[in-house]
């Protein structure tokens, strides 16, 4: 069987000492990484259902060598713009099947240094491109993204001037929530979010969110045999599916047929691997 050279994408490779990695001849030009980017993403929106520990490797390691070729080359903040806000979508949405569901081929560690340098590196070329170059879901992804950072209130305006008002306010309102304390509002308003406004980049605030939400619920209803019913506590923590919250309360309290017993709830039980994926999914 003979290899289709058309579908093979450069792998990534380690910088080693001693060793020169600026090869020009093996450097792709910035449209060429752009449509490198395009087709793996688009491998993974059609693979990553049936196979996802194995496709999402591949275009981890890929994005990898996009990357190393861009910053060997250093490339223009235009470029450099164009070619991030095309892969930064795949880490927020990688990221978010990855807490949430087992990977073996996931480091938690790599991939956030790896969605970290993406974004620093979009933030440090976005000032010196023409607005209209930034695409206002980036933006809004990094905003969610920052929401547990102490400073995120403040940094939301510095991206003020690329968000229409609506959506602006509606940040604002979601960072102010996680601030407040204010679990019910703030799923409220991140349900007002546009569908392509890449909401799963909230996914830590999310998690922590709902910690202290739990929190806050098991000191107010402390009292001895005080059951919620589970869909009024799954409405108030934002859980689609009314089972993904009983597998977190069984981690941690007694759950009955179609309550909880909230003087039950035993905190230091949601701090597991397993307790916290559950908590961070929406």
């Amino acid at each position: 069987m003979e290899a289709d050279t058309s579908k093979m994408v450069k792998e990534y490779a380690r910088p080693a000492a001693g060793c020169d990695h600026l090869h020009p001849e093996c450097l792709r030009p910035p449209d060429v990484l752009v449509q490198t980017v395009h087709y793996l993403l688009e491998m993974y929106a059609q693979e990553k259902r049936a196979r996802f520990g194995c496709v999402y490797s591949f275009v981890f390691d890929r994005l990898r060598a996009v990357r190393q070729d861009m910053i060997l080359q250093d490339v223009s903040p235009v470029d450099t713009v164009r070619i991030l806000q095309e892969m930064i979508p795949f880490y927020f949405d990688a990221d978010y099947l990855c807490r949430t569901r087992r990977c073996d081929a996931y480091d938690g560690k790599l991939h956030s240094n790896s969605l970290e340098e993406c974004l620093s590196r979009w933030r440090e070329a976005a000032p010196a491109v023409p607005k209209e170059i930034i695409n206002p879901s980036i933006v809004c992804a990094n905003i969610l993204h920052q929401i547990p950072v102490p400073s995120a209130l403040v940094d939301i305006y510095i991206w003020r001037e690329f968000l229409e008002g609506d959506l602006f306010d509606v940040l604002r309102d979601i960072v102010v929530a996680y601030r407040c304390n204010n679990y019910i509002r703030f799923f409220r308003k991140l349900l007002q979010l546009p569908v392509d406004s890449v909401a799963v980049a909230a996914v830590q605030a999310v998690e922590t969110l709902r910690y202290r939400a739990l929190s806050t619920i098991s000191i107010a209803y402390r009292s001895p045999n005080v059951k919620i019913p589970i869909d009024v506590l799954a409405n108030w923590l934002h859980y689609k599916d009314s089972c993904d919250l009983v597998d977190v309360l069984s981690c941690c309290s007694t759950v009955h047929s179609d309550s909880v017993v909230i003087s039950s709830i035993n905190l230091n039980n949601l701090l597991g691997e397993q307790s916290l994926s559950l908590l961070a999914k929406f």
